[in-house]
């Protein structure tokens, strides 16, 4: 989104009508595609319903007709009686073969080429006809085979899958066969035996293979116990009866996928007389191909409509867009100060009301420069003025304040009778007072510390052993230029606040360092800490001083009644601020109990000789 914004107004619009013709043409061709493939669906499901119904008939058909090959024993009453009777003598039994024999080859004279062969056969004896050389298995074969005795246990047929048997010598052929118990009319418990039909598969072959279905398809047949009898398409195995069950009818459970991970449409077609299952596969991808390809051949002219739309209105918007582009370009030199630019008025649309707009507003900008020129200079030499007034003025302020705090130490001297400290604080009293007579509004950092170090040694006499100081100061600083009285301010404030308010040894560090952008001063203490309310209100003040450069009309809220309140802090903020500019600031850090550390931040520095930090 960023580098969008950041594009020219043509790069924007171009892009804007290239993506309103790929969305338009998307969406078009994706309701299209949706509403082509719900369509292709149905047709499709409806269609092979039609063919798989018809398939099912024709089956159902044949399929009665082997079935009445298995009834027709029930028909014949000397077979059921030679079957019933237990032939006790060779004459009997010939009997009994040559009945059932003759019931067999009759059953054989019908037009269906399929037929190869038809037994019965029971606990003793086996019955055959056959069309074909075929070598009959042994007896015990029959009588342990599973449909046997499943067949024996039944009363409707049993359709037997597709099997390789021997029917024309030595050559196996696949076999469909139909079996059927064959009971007692006497008591339907009474087992006579069994009839066996033996068909060539071709003859549900012929009726499959008229199906065509869509490549990629396949056609499936399955017995009541799903059991596959017949399928075009061998990877549809086991692993897909297992977990496909057909019994709906809406279009949603028509669709599932294959073990080749392609999706499928399938229908179902019930053979009810039979128990037999017609399962029609169409591939959804074949399907869906022509769709795709139009698809493709969509995405193609959408591409070369957008190509041809980009350069027409390329050369368009350019055209279009020439005079602002004038504009612009008269605008830069505008920003460069150059002021003498007009732009060509052409048209008279929006452009050209556009240009003339332009052109009156360079006339009236020279006018405003010309007039305010002398307006700008005066208003900056009175601000010059009014800061060099302010800037004296808190010079003239803080000088009392010093000398009091000074003379009130010197005073207590005297009055405790400690004359030799006296003499020496009078003798760095008159030292700090030469610092700050011949202090300007602004000294070199050397002096300044040299001042400090005056007022420093005038409370280590008053406060003995109790206060000690170390100042650390880089050299290369000492030429730096910083407001006079400064640190001493902050030194006085931390002398006051330690040993005013701490019961132990106070300890005050004063160092400096160069940073980045400038320079630091630390000035560190160990007394009892500032509040952290008090401390967050005080950094506030500070930091509302230094965010603007006017100087309060009253400073009530930043001082106390006396000359030691925060008077000084806030004087040194104003004087920073007026000296280094926003850039300088003060920030106050503290821990009950374990001290205050002030730190100014100087924005500019002066250099001198790289000597080794001095330390007092």
């Amino acid at each position: 989104m960023k580098r969008f914004v950041h594009l020219t107004f043509t790069a924007k619009l171009v892009t804007m009508i290239c993506l309103f013709h790929i969305l338009s043409i998307s969406a078009v061709s994706y309701l299209n595609y949706q509403r082509y493939s719900r369509q292709v669906t149905e047709q499709t499901i409806a269609q092979t319903q039609q063919i798989i119904e018809q398939t099912g008939s024709n089956i159902h058909i044949y399929l009665n007709e082997l079935n009445r090959l298995t009834l027709a024993p029930y028909y014949n009453d000397d077979v059921l009686d030679s079957l019933e009777l237990s032939p006790s003598s060779p004459e009997e039994q010939l009997y009994a073969s040559r009945t059932i024999g003759d019931f067999l080859s009759s059953v054989m004279t019908l037009p269906r080429d399929e037929i190869l062969r038809v037994y019965i056969m029971n606990d003793k004896n086996i019955y055959s006809y056959t069309r074909t050389p075929y070598e009959m298995a042994d007896f015990d074969s029959y009588q342990e085979s599973s449909w046997y005795k499943q067949a024996a246990l039944q009363t409707k047929p049993i359709y037997i899958p597709p099997h390789l048997e021997k029917a024309f010598g030595s050559r196996k052929t696949p076999i469909f066969s139909i079996v059927r118990p064959i009971r007692s009319k006497k008591d339907n418990d009474v087992l006579l035996g069994v009839i066996k039909v033996d068909a060539d598969y071709s003859g549900i072959r012929k009726i499959c293979d008229r199906v065509e279905l869509k490549e990629g398809g396949a056609l499936i047949i399955l017995n009541d116990e799903n059991q596959i009898i017949y399928q075009t398409n061998e990877q549809f195995g086991s692993d897909f009866l297992s977990f496909f069950s057909p019994s709906g009818t809406t279009t949603k459970e028509h669709f599932f996928t294959g073990p080749d991970g392609k999706q499928y449409i399938w229908n179902h077609y019930a053979i009810a007389s039979s128990g037999l299952k017609i399962i029609a596969l169409n591939s959804y991808s074949e399907l869906m191909e022509p769709m795709r390809e139009n698809m493709r051949k969509t995405i193609l002219l959408t591409l070369a409509c957008i190509m041809t739309s980009i350069a027409v209105f390329t050369l368009f918007i350019r055209k279009f867009l020439a005079p602002l582009n004038t504009i612009i370009s008269l605008m830069k030199k505008v920003e460069s100060g150059d002021l003498d630019v007009q732009a060509p008025v052409r048209t008279k649309d929006e452009i050209g009301y556009l240009t003339l707009s332009f052109n009156r507003m360079i006339n009236h900008l020279k006018q405003l420069v010309h007039s305010n020129t002398q307006l700008v200079k005066q208003v900056y030499e009175t601000n010059y003025l009014y800061k060099e007034s302010q800037y004296n003025a808190l010079c003239n302020q803080i000088k009392p304040h010093f000398m009091y705090n000074t003379l009130n130490t010197i005073s207590l001297l005297v009055k405790c009778s400690e004359n030799a400290k006296a003499v020496s604080a009078i003798e760095s009293f008159s030292s700090y007072l030469g610092g700050i007579m011949n202090a300007d509004k602004e000294i070199p950092l050397e002096n300044e510390i040299q001042i400090c170090l005056a007022y420093l040694s005038i409370m280590h006499m008053r406060n003995e052993d109790k206060l000690t100081y170390r100042i650390a100061v880089d050299p290369c600083l000492y030429q730096c230029q910083i407001p006079s009285l400064s640190l001493q301010t902050l030194v006085e404030n931390a002398v006051k606040h330690g040993c005013e308010k701490s019961r132990g040894n106070v300890h005050i560090d004063l160092v400096s360092a160069l940073s980045p952008n400038g320079y630091l001063i630390q000035i560190s203490d160990n007394g009892p800490g500032i509040e952290p309310d008090k401390l967050c209100e005080i950094n506030a003040k500070l930091q509302n001083s230094i965010g603007t450069e006017e100087i309060p009309s009253g400073m009530s809220d930043f001082q106390d009644a006396k000359p030691q309140g925060s008077i000084g802090l806030i004087n040194i903020c104003r004087r920073l601020l007026l000296k280094f500019g926003k850039d300088a600031r003060i920030q106050i850090d503290s821990a009950l109990g374990t001290g205050t550390t002030i730190t100014l931040h100087i924005p500019e520095r002066q250099t001198g000789e790289d000597t080794p930090c001095t330390i007092y």
